[in-house]
């Protein structure tokens, strides 16, 4: 769209998220669902720590259970039968020795804390159980799965080749962490010009405070913050 003298690849909108139309966010011919790391290492209480419960076993898995998982379910089913694209990134990696990631991210991936509830240790490798996607939102044979050796989908994987390549520029997020690695590839869609939706009820976080602290920052600056229901709704409408 021009306006004045700009051009964008949207309608503004003064009333709408950003200024820019809701119309706009949910173009579904450039449009994907993005499903953020909901392996087992972040869905099982097997695994519970530090990077999911981390205490709050509680708030955690019980949201998990009753809200998050459902409602992501729920969207992979209007995705797919829409014929929608769905995305999911998983954070693994291919080498044995951990070669192929960051430094920075390697110490997280073999963290001798990574301890399951058993006092067995576990890597993000991505033969390991723990990395595999939870089963209940397992994709499909049209789906589209990235490795990501970081937190970032953007800048530790090929998220941005594979999403231009089919022609995606729009991307509705959900999964975990909600202020990991959830916010840091929003941040990161929104710097290479992807509009950015955020299911509210469809991300997960350690604790309700760091979920509702980072829901709000990307509302405020990044995203368009939404619920499962308003957007099948609007999406079906």
């Amino acid at each position: 769209m021009e306006t004045g003298k700009y051009i964008f690849d949207f309608i503004v909108d003064k009333d709408g998220p950003h200024k820019i139309s809701k119309e706009s966010y949910l173009e579904k011919d450039r449009l994907a669902l993005m499903v953020i790391d909901m392996q087992n290492y972040i869905t099982e209480n097997l695994y519970t720590g530090k990077w999911s419960s981390r205490g709050s076993e509680n708030y955690y898995y019980k949201k998990a259970e009753e809200i998050v998982i459902p409602n992501i379910a729920r969207l992979i089913s209007f995705f797919r039968e829409n014929k929608i694209r769905i995305v999911y990134t998983r954070i693994a990696s291919l080498d044995e020795n951990f070669a192929d990631v960051p430094s920075t991210a390697k110490k997280n991936l073999v963290d001798e804390d990574n301890m399951d509830i058993n006092g067995k240790r576990w890597t993000l490798h991505y033969k390991d159980r723990a990395s595999f996607i939870e089963k209940r939102l397992e994709p499909a044979i049209n789906d589209v799965v990235v490795l990501k050796g970081g937190s970032g989908a953007f800048c530790s994987s090929e998220m941005d080749l594979v999403l231009r390549s089919n022609n995606i520029s729009r991307i509705v997020f959900t999964g975990g962490l909600t202020d990991a690695c959830v916010s840091s590839s929003l941040r990161q869609a929104w710097d290479r010009g992807y509009l950015c939706t955020v299911i509210e009820d469809a991300c997960i976080a350690s604790c309700k405070e760091d979920h509702d602290a980072e829901i709000k920052i990307l509302g405020k600056y990044y995203a368009w913050v939404t619920t499962t229901g308003a957007l099948l709704n609007y999406l079906s409408s």
